[in-house]
């Protein structure tokens, strides 16, 4: 298999994310190609393969023995991801993996010294943090001094009955769902791992699963970071760090819509500053980084990244139980 632009991706999966996000993001990409769409249900990868142009479709094992398919997206239910990204890396393929990526951290490490030793890229599909406005907030930090507090809430209604977020038996629920985006963007923008974790869930015993989770991080030099998220609320997308000096908020942090432009808002002393974000796709943005690191395999963190959020999810999770 030889690897040159555009990349030829194969599709394992054909989920909700996969026809909203990342699809038509692939299809736009000048650094990607779609290739081969693959289901479970034959029915369904044909449909999406005509929907958005894929040359051709079939089940998962088609896609992996497709030669002229260079890289895949996994995009099945959570307690799938780990199989599916090791046969994805022993046929050589490299990866984008949904988030998150694996359920505990003895999986994270398994999985990424197979694709060591298989010469493979693996990333982890947390598309938000190449919005543009994540980085303009990096940038503007030193204004408001040094932080000391960051809050982050992703809330929203309940899915409609059906849904995998609502089947216990996938791990539906909050913490494998949409906890990770707060954490990550805690992660992101204080540059360092918390020494210790605080966490708490609220179970809804009829569905059987976590409906509501908040969790604190204790970093160095006594900075702190809550991480709420929770289904069945108003929906709410944030997130804030607090300065010695004044604050910064992302107002729509973790799922924008490609035409929508979005806002940070600056706040020193008595200065309150309202910075327009033009739009952006931030799944597209995330494609071509990677195609990147396919070509060039000391470009990008994504290996380490997947494993410092890996750690991290852990003490999360073992503090919940407790």
């Amino acid at each position: 298999m030889s690897e040159s632009l555009p990349i030829k991706f194969g599709i394992i999966g054909c989920s909700r994310v996969a026809k909203k996000r990342f699809l038509p993001a692939v299809v736009s990409s000048k650094k990607a190609r779609l290739r081969h769409i693959g289901s479970r249900n034959l029915v369904r990868a044909e449909e999406y393969a005509k929907e958005f142009g894929a040359e051709k479709a079939g089940f998962y094992e088609d896609v992996l023995n497709d030669e002229e398919v260079s890289a895949v997206y996994i995009s099945t239910p959570p307690p799938l991801h780990f199989e599916w990204v090791i046969k994805a890396a022993e046929a050589g393929k490299h990866i984008i993996c949904e988030k998150p990526a694996f359920l505990n951290l003895a999986e994270a490490k398994d999985a990424l010294e197979i694709c060591r030793e298989k010469g493979v890229r693996i990333f982890e599909n947390y598309a938000f943090l190449y919005h543009p406005q994540h980085a303009i907030v990096r940038n503007l930090s030193e204004k408001i001094g040094k932080i000391g507090f960051f809050d982050a809430h992703f809330t929203y209604p309940l899915p409609d009955a059906g849904d995998i977020r609502l089947k216990a038996e996938l791990l539906g629920g909050v913490s494998y769902d949409s906890l990770g985006y707060p954490i990550v963007a805690a992660i992101f923008h204080l540059d360092s791992l918390p020494h210790k974790v605080l966490g708490k869930e609220e179970i809804n015993k009829d569905l059987d699963i976590d409906v509501s989770a908040e969790v604190e991080l204790f970093l160095s030099g006594g900075v702190k970071a809550k991480c709420r998220a929770a289904m069945g609320e108003e929906y709410s997308s944030f997130y804030k760090l607090y300065g010695e000096t004044g604050s910064l908020e992302v107002c729509r942090a973790f799922s924008v819509n490609v035409d929508k432009p979005t806002n940070v808002i600056l706040e020193t002393k008595n200065v309150r500053k309202n910075i327009f974000v033009k739009p952006a796709s931030q799944f597209l943005l995330a494609i071509n980084d990677f195609c990147e690191g396919v070509f060039n395999s000391s470009y990008g963190n994504f290996e380490k990244d997947i494993l410092t959020r890996a750690k991290v999810m852990e003490a999360v999770r073992r503090s919940m139980k407790r």
